[in-house]
């Protein structure tokens, strides 16, 4: 029950009825239907007999009846009824055994008859009653859908059209518009809802807007204006607006009809027609040549400032066929001709003319005339334009006489005379031209001139011809061409290009004359010439071997002088240092061995100065340069410098207050200045005077060949002695060379401040003149104003500098490696020597160590540099000291990325000791 209440309070059994009721079936179905529903009730009732018991029941039947009318009409009710009645009594008749006619059963016999056709006419009734309803819904479903459809295809269609449509209320706002009207508007359509026409109407425009309104407020049906809109941006919009009002069902006013047309391309093709026009008139009154236009009688319609100042009367005088007037009379058939052949078929033609202008005078003009159409392709007429070219007959003719000249003098010339076009034939050639190659004028012109030249020519001149007339300019050639009798004769050619009016080339003008006895004549001297060089070229042979012993001869003279001042020096040198050695071992005395101990140690000190003398004279002396102060330097080196003079000799010091440093190296510079002073003071004698003195110059690019551009220090060196000639000043900075007596010198004093300042960037140069004294002056580089001094630290004492640990001395000479250790050892290090890099590594491999000092360059392969980098790399915890007593390039170059402290031999216990402290090793 609670289900079949669900189905009937959702409807469900009223639309199963309703359905049922919308079937159609025909009278056999309709009594199948009417079995079929009685069949099931007198189920249902067989299966409750024992609840009705005595009673007949047959009202249980009426729901069939009432189905089966539903579902087929009364001809299915009626044989429903009629069924369950015979079928009711057959059932209770078998069931219960009741009396069927008895009173009671035939009144509930009657009763259920009456009730039954009651109720299948009540059931027809309701299921004609559903088939007309659902034929008015599908009468209103269709008008909806005819409707919807033809609002959709309205809508479609106002969307599609190319003109916009809005619809406004009766306050004159718009309520809807199509896409078309909002896009004309560059707006979207939602965003003119609300708005007013004159929200977005241009400023200049509102009031025939509202003039408009005002007319079909007091009656007018509608209206059309051409206005302004405005888009979003400003800009106005043309459009031609059509209003129309809408009129309600009870006939008030129910707003209006707004169309657009956007008209904004008409406007501004009618303004770019009228502009064309006024632009057509300005260009045409500007032409400086006359310019007319004629309708399709040809005759003048337009005239412009140019042919009315021709013809010197106003433009209205001009028009019409009044140019025949002033046509030549020689020239009218000529012209009428022409006209004649093109008007017909509406072509373009031209001519030139004489035409009297205003002065009186013929001018030739040159006329073009074309047809014009108008948009439909319909012929309007001509418009012409001409030009004077007066001037142009008469340079023609000068042209061709010009023309003439240059043939009968090219004709007369005794040389070949030739012009080309741009595809390089000729297009002239003279009688000598023709003479040599034979034939005649046309045959010889047209001729392939590649055919005369001989062939061993022909590659290389073809060649050079291409190339010559590329570069368009003149050029020259010469080869061997076959004259008339078979002969080859040498020519000589000069071409040159010929431009045209708009100075293209246009082709080549050439010359050419014999050349073959001058040919012969340089051959011979070419010979001759041949010969002169051979001989010329075994004497400078001779000569050049002759200089070269003379320079052999002179290196070896330079080399004994050098040997024998060295040698001179280093056996002073070294009899200190033997005699100072030899009392010291046999000496008890302390006092005698220290004296003879300082007397040897200054000896080696100048030994040690002599080297690096030869070093930096050979520049292989690597220098160690750092700001210098020149001034200071030379301060502190003035007692070391006076010392130096000879007796009575003066020595001034002239030194610029405002001399920026220097990066040179400072031991470099004191030897050089000590050079120059002593070299001064032999010079000068006793009473002599010698100056040193700074100073600066700036160089500009190009002031001078040798120095580059910027600021140098000047260090000068002068004496008032007696000067140098001309030929030893050019040789003072040779290598060897010396005017003082064999053994006074070795020739290397002023090589070696020369090749010091050259090595530092700068140079030297030499200022003297015989009897009037001589002047050195050094030219070095000057640093910022801004570069940082170096920081000169003061000596500090032996004993404050001595270290502890363990150090590895790398040493192959056994003397110096006794030395280092005795040295070491006496700082208070632990000492192991190596030999080699090999025996250095098994050293460190086997014990550990603090320290490394090694010599540079070593035996076995590997130098100092490169085993500091492997110990480096593999025990990072030693620190390195590099030392070596050859500083040239090759060290240098060794050394350039090394990045451990470097100690110069010979080196003191003071030196050494520095050199090995922890701070020395960062």
């Amino acid at each position: 029950m609670t289900g079949l209440r669900a189905v009937l309070e959702a409807g469900g059994l009223s639309r199963l009825l309703a359905r049922a009721a919308r079937r159609r079936a025909t009278p056999l179905q309709a009594v199948g239907l009417g079995l079929t529903a009685a069949l099931a009730v007198l189920i249902l009732r067989w299966a409750l007999s024992a609840a009705y018991g005595d009673a007949a029941g047959f009202m249980i039947f009426l729901p069939a009846v009432i189905v089966a009318t539903l579902a087929a009409g009364p001809v299915a009710g009626v044989t429903a009824l009629i069924a369950c009645l015979a079928g009711g009594w057959v059932l209770v008749g078998a069931t219960s055994g009741i009396d069927l006619f008895d009173h009671i059963r035939r009144v509930a016999t009657t009763n259920f008859v009456l009730v039954g056709l009651f109720s299948a006419a009540v059931a027809a009734a309701l299921r004609q009653a559903i088939c007309d309803l659902d034929a008015a819904s599908a009468a209103q479903d269709a008008a909806t859908r005819a409707l919807d459809l033809g609002q959709s295809e309205l809508r479609a269609l106002l969307d599609q059209s190319s003109a916009g449509v809005a619809r406004l209320n009766a306050e004159g706002r718009f309520v809807a518009a199509n896409d078309r009207f909002a896009a004309i508007l560059g707006r979207a359509a939602d965003d003119l809802i609300g708005l007013s026409p004159l929200d977005i109407t241009h400023p200049d425009d509102v009031a025939v807007t509202i003039d408009l309104f005002a007319r079909m407020q007091a009656g007018a049906p509608g209206g059309e204006i051409e206005k302004r809109y405005l888009t979003p941006d400003g800009s106005p919009v043309w459009c031609l607006a059509s209003v129309r009002g809408l009129i309600a069902a009870d006939g008030a006013p129910d707003g209006y009809v707004v169309v657009l047309v956007d008209v904004t391309p008409a406007r501004r093709a009618d303004a770019a027609r009228a502009e064309s026009e006024v632009r057509f008139r300005l260009m045409a009154d500007t032409a400086p040549s006359p310019v007319w236009m004629t309708d399709v009688e040809a005759r003048v319609e337009f005239a412009n400032r140019a042919l009315v100042e021709f013809y010197g009367t106003p433009m209205d005088a001009l028009l019409g066929h009044v140019w025949r007037a002033a046509l030549h009379p020689d020239d009218v058939a000529r012209v009428e001709a022409v006209q004649a052949a093109h008007r017909p078929g509406r072509l373009p033609y031209g001519f030139e003319a004489r035409f009297r202008r205003a002065d009186g005078a013929w001018r030739w003009m040159r006329c073009s005339v074309n047809p014009r159409f108008d948009v439909d392709g319909a012929f309007l007429g001509y418009v012409g334009m001409s030009f004077d070219v007066t001037e142009q007959r008469l340079a023609l003719a000068e042209a061709r006489e010009s023309e003439e000249r240059f043939r009968a003098i090219a004709d007369t010339a005794p040389v070949l005379i030739w012009v080309t076009d741009r595809e390089r034939r000729r297009e002239f050639v003279n009688e000598a031209y023709v003479a040599y190659m034979g034939g005649d004028y046309e045959t010889v012109r047209d001729a392939d001139w590649r055919d005369y030249i001989h062939p061993d020519d022909q590659p290389g001149l073809v060649t050079a011809s291409l190339a010559g007339e590329a570069t368009r300019q003149p050029f020259s050639l010469e080869a061997r061409y076959r004259r008339a009798d078979g002969v080859y004769r040498w020519l000589k050619s000069f071409s040159r290009p010929r431009l045209d009016a708009h100075g293209d080339v246009a082709g080549f003008v050439g010359v050419a004359f014999d050349v073959t006895d001058a040919k012969q004549a340089e051959q011979d001297l070419k010979r001759l010439n041949e010969l002169l060089e051979d001989r010329v070229g075994a004497a400078l042979a001779e000569k050049a071997k002759a200089e070269a012993d003379l320079m052999h001869a002179q290196r070896m003279e330079a080399v004994g002088r050098l040997t024998g001042g060295v040698a001179h020096d280093f056996n002073n040198l070294l009899t200190v240092v033997i005699g100072a050695l030899d009392i010291i071992l046999r000496s008890d005395d302390p006092a005698r061995r220290e004296k003879l101990g300082r007397a040897a140690l200054s000896a080696a000190r100048r030994g040690e100065s002599l080297t690096h003398q030869l070093l930096a004279f050979s520049r292989r002396q690597a220098l160690r340069p750092e700001p210098t102060d020149l001034n200071a330097q030379i301060q502190q080196s003035e007692p070391l410098l006076r010392r130096a003079l000879a007796p009575g000799v003066a020595l001034d010091l002239a030194l610029a207050a405002d001399a920026p440093r220097a990066d040179i190296d400072p031991a470099q510079l004191e030897a050089a200045l000590l050079n120059l002073v002593v070299n001064a003071s032999d010079a000068v004698g006793e009473g002599g005077r010698v100056e040193v003195r700074t100073g600066t110059r700036r160089l500009a690019e190009g002031d001078d060949a040798t120095l580059a551009p910027g600021l140098y220090v000047l260090l000068t060196v002068a004496d008032d002695g007696a000067g140098m000639s001309a030929d030893i000043v050019d040789r003072a900075f040779e290598p060897f060379f010396t005017t003082k007596p064999l053994g006074k010198g070795t020739g290397l004093g002023l090589s070696q401040v020369y090749g010091f300042c050259r090595q530092s960037g700068g140079d030297a140069r030499i200022a003297s003149e015989a009897g009037r004294g001589a002047e050195v002056t050094l030219w070095l580089p000057a640093l910022a104003a801004d570069h940082a001094l170096p920081v000169i630290e003061e000596p500090e004492p032996v004993g404050g500098l001595a270290g502890a640990g363990r150090v590895l001395l790398v040493e192959d000479d056994a003397a110096v490696a006794t030395v280092a250790e005795e040295l070491l050892q006496g700082l208070g290090y632990e000492v192991e020597v190596a030999g080699s890099g090999e025996a250095a590594l098994t050293a460190l491999a086997a014990a550990s160590f603090d320290l490394m000092l090694t010599d540079v360059i070593m035996p076995g392969g590997m130098n100092g540099a490169e085993l500091a980098r492997r110990v480096a790399a593999q025990y990072p915890e030693v620190r390195v000291v590099l030392t070596s007593g050859y500083a040239g390039e090759d060290v240098a170059a060794t050394l350039a990325d090394a990045p451990w402290p470097f100690l110069r031999k010979p080196y003191s216990e003071a030196e050494l000791a520095r050199a090995l402290r922890p701070a020395a090793a960062t």
